[in-house]
């Protein structure tokens, strides 16, 4: 109806050459049809579209008022059904689905192959975060797919929670792994009077390193956990006295000896690994710890810049962050 009246307006004014009265009859009219046009408009538009209701408004009477019929009919036959189409078309559910992920893991046992340190971080959020203590639980559970050396830290962690179930659960996971550890030690020291003497330095490599993960699993400390260094450090250098070019060896006695603050040797045992074929990046955390207890500052950062982007440099992240600050150029002068 407002079309047809726009039209006959708009024939009017070609047909002839009205007067002023009468240019102004019409463009009044043609202001009010394109006005109710405009109102009629939008109650065809899908509702995501009509808000602002005054900018909408404005645009669909700007767009006829400055293209008579013509602006109607486009409006018509092609805007209001695009839009009310592509508000009925249903949405993909892949974004929310991606925005749910983004969030806190409430499914952290589901493994998507992350191995060691990665897969560590990766659990360490909901432990730390999570609001739901069942979120906290099921990550803890997730910890049984990590090694005993990625697992104790995120364990220890969760000694500490507010919650007794998490607390409780963390303190058996723990007991377990140690529980698992003292049966293996038990059964390999059984076998090494026994053994072939070919087999002595495997039993001696295995025992140290059940003695230093037991150690660093966290649920022994003080003089309990210096004794286990010990027994470690005892089986490392029977292992090394076998076979003194093992790397691995040389890396874990560096390491004991480390602990034992016997920083000397352990800078040697370190550097021996590194004669050995042990990759270099692998020394370099310990090697900076060893310059910052030994007041070396200027070395604590050379060190971690040549760590690399190792499993190593990840679990010193923040520290190297730190280290690297070029406010701590000052160190090397000092």
């Amino acid at each position: 109806m407002l079309l047809l009246l726009d039209a006959g307006l708009f024939s009017l004014l070609l047909d002839g050459k009205p007067s002023v009265g009468g240019l102004v009859v019409l463009s009044v009219a043609h202001a009010s049809a394109c006005l109710l046009f405009s109102l009629a408009l939008l109650k065809l538009l899908p509702g995501p579209y009509r808000k602002p209701l005054a900018a909408s408004c404005l645009f669909v009477f700007a767009t006829i008022v400055f293209i008579p019929v013509l602006g109607m009919i486009g409006l018509l036959a092609c805007i209001v059904p695009a839009l009310r189409h592509q508000s009925l078309t249903p949405r993909s559910d892949k974004w929310t689905q991606s925005q749910e992920a983004l969030g806190l893991p409430s499914q952290p046992a589901k493994p998507r192959g992350m191995a060691g340190i990665s897969r560590a971080c990766e659990l360490a959020g909901p432990l730390q975060y999570a609001a739901d203590p069942a979120h906290r639980i099921a990550a803890l559970i997730a910890t049984l797919s990590l090694k005993d050396q990625d697992a104790a830290p995120l364990l220890r962690l969760a000694l500490k929670d507010p919650e007794d179930d998490v607390r409780l659960l963390a303190y058996g996971l723990l007991n377990r792994k140690e529980k698992t550890i003292e049966a293996r030690i038990r059964d390999r020291n059984a076998q090494l009077g026994n053994c072939a003497p070919n087999q002595d330095f495997l039993q001696h490599k295995a025992l140290a390193h059940d003695y230093w993960a037991l150690a660093q699993l966290g649920a022994s400390q003080g003089s309990t956990q210096l004794l286990l260094c010990a027994r470690a450090h005892e089986h490392v250098q029977a292992a090394l006295q076998l076979r003194p070019q093992d790397g691995g060896l040389q890396l874990l006695f560096g390491r004991i000896l480390l602990t034992e603050m016997k920083l000397d040797s352990a800078s040697d045992a370190f550097e021996n690994a590194r004669r050995s074929g042990i990759d270099l990046r692998q020394t370099k955390p310990f090697l900076a710890e060893i310059a910052f207890l030994t007041r070396q500052y200027s070395d604590v950062k050379n060190h971690l810049a040549q760590a690399g982007n190792g499993s190593s440099r990840l679990r010193l992240n923040k520290v190297s962050t730190y280290w690297e600050k070029p406010s701590h150029d000052l160190a090397q002068t000092t």
